[in-house]
């Protein structure tokens, strides 16, 4: 049955993507979204304790780079083939004349599928690269402030960058927004399933890529870090870098969802692209499946997106058994899920795990004590209970040479 759907989704026009089939592809869309910002939340909050609240910042770059630069360059590009597009320089006609324009640009697009995936490559490319700049401007005032300061910076940037979007026509159409040529009108089926499945597998290699670092040295700097900074920098790391490097990574990561997103609908606006829903749920999601955990974050992206769906699925529903709209359910959810699990579950359905690190053995080291003979030798016990013994022998002043009497 499964085998059948996906088969039908792959190969079925706009109009047959209905019903099941397009929960389906919705799911696996925002599913795909998630895991890349939640994934990258985790990069930097689990495991290098920066408390990142402008996650909305990053995903918006990514969105504004497709309708500011790649839509500006396929336009170009077009009208060098010799195709005649409507005036768009300037910021009336870019705004009044992009629907006229888009149409004739995805006429041009459907008969050139290498055209289409070039413009992807480009987009995906410049929104890690400018992600990665708005990284390390961020950086600049945030990354020596204590963490409830940092939270505070990083939340003013987020909605600055929408009143940008807002208020710069140029940028994303300003409050109209704007539509953006289709890459995928070659493709006979529907483009959103296409989308959705390079989202899947974009989401997927990033997982793969943040747990491999997570094991690498570079990841157990990163921990070492959020345990006890000074110690770090005592041993001669440069903290303030370290910290600027994980900001500039882990946002032009994010700004990949803002790109898809864009090619998902065809069409940017700044509303798209709220706080509240790609910085609080992300969250949601990482403090339930585990801050740390790869997996957890993972499974927390899986629970929290099903969850979300099925709310809207059927919205009419609930609408008749709430007493206020239905419109604020998923806000008030997002509320009491985060207070619970900080009150019953702070740690995550699945706890961070010890590092794997060649060639150590926890159970080991745990269990292994290090008892100090101020004459000189030194007695390594191995054992919980020998090295309590130990620890109560050298409070109470006994020496080898009692226990031996």
């Amino acid at each position: 049955m499964l085998q059948d759907i996906a088969m039908g989704l792959l190969t079925s026009n706009v109009a047959a993507v209905t019903g099941t089939q397009r929960l389906i592809v919705d799911i696996a869309m925002y599913f795909g979204l998630f895991v890349i910002v939640a994934m990258a939340l985790n990069f930097q909050y689990g495991n290098a304790g920066i408390p990142n609240m402008g996650c909305a910042v990053q995903v918006i770059v990514g969105g504004f780079t497709v309708s500011a630069l790649t839509t500006r360059l396929i336009f170009t590009m077009v009208e060098g083939a010799g195709i005649e597009l409507q005036p768009w320089a300037k910021d009336f006609d870019w705004v009044y004349n992009n629907p006229a324009n888009v149409d004739i640009t995805n006429d041009y697009i459907a008969t050139n599928s290498m055209f289409g995936w070039s413009m992807l490559l480009f987009s995906l490319a410049m929104a890690v690269i400018l992600g990665a700049v708005i990284g390390w401007v961020i950086s600049l005032p945030a990354i020596r402030l204590r963490a409830t300061y940092l939270m505070i910076v990083l939340i003013t940037m987020a909605d600055a960058a929408q009143i940008f979007g807002r208020n710069i026509p140029a940028i994303s159409g300003g409050t109209l927004g704007m539509f953006i040529p289709n890459i995928f009108e070659w493709y006979p089926g529907d483009r959103t399933v296409l989308t959705a499945v390079i989202t899947l597998l974009i989401g997927l290699v990033s997982f793969f890529i943040f747990r491999t670092m997570l094991n690498s040295p570079y990841g157990r700097l990163m921990r070492a870090i959020r345990e006890n900074e000074v110690t770090v920098g005592s041993v001669g790391k440069n903290v303030v870098g370290i910290r600027r490097n994980i900001l500039m990574f882990a946002s032009g990561v994010t700004a990949l969802s803002g790109t898809l997103l864009a090619f998902y609908f065809s069409f940017v606006v700044e509303a798209n692209y709220q706080r509240a829903f790609w910085t609080y749920w992300p969250w949601l999601m990482l403090i339930l499946g585990g801050p740390g955990n790869n997996a957890g974050t993972f499974l927390g992206c899986a629970l929290i997106t099903a969850m979300r769906r099925v709310i809207i699925v059927n919205k009419w529903f609930l609408q008749s058994v709430f007493f206020f709209p239905v419109a604020y359910f998923e806000a008030v959810l997002l509320g009491v899920l985060l207070i619970l699990v900080i009150m019953f579950r702070p740690n995550g359905l699945i706890p961070e795990k010890l590092l794997y690190i060649p060639g150590v053995n926890y159970t080991v080291m745990v269990q292994e004590e290090v008892e100090i003979d101020w004459r000189g030798t030194t007695q390594v016990k191995r054992g919980f209970s020998s090295g309590i013994q130990g620890i109560f022998n050298v409070l109470g002043g006994k020496g080898d040479k009692e226990e031996e009497d």
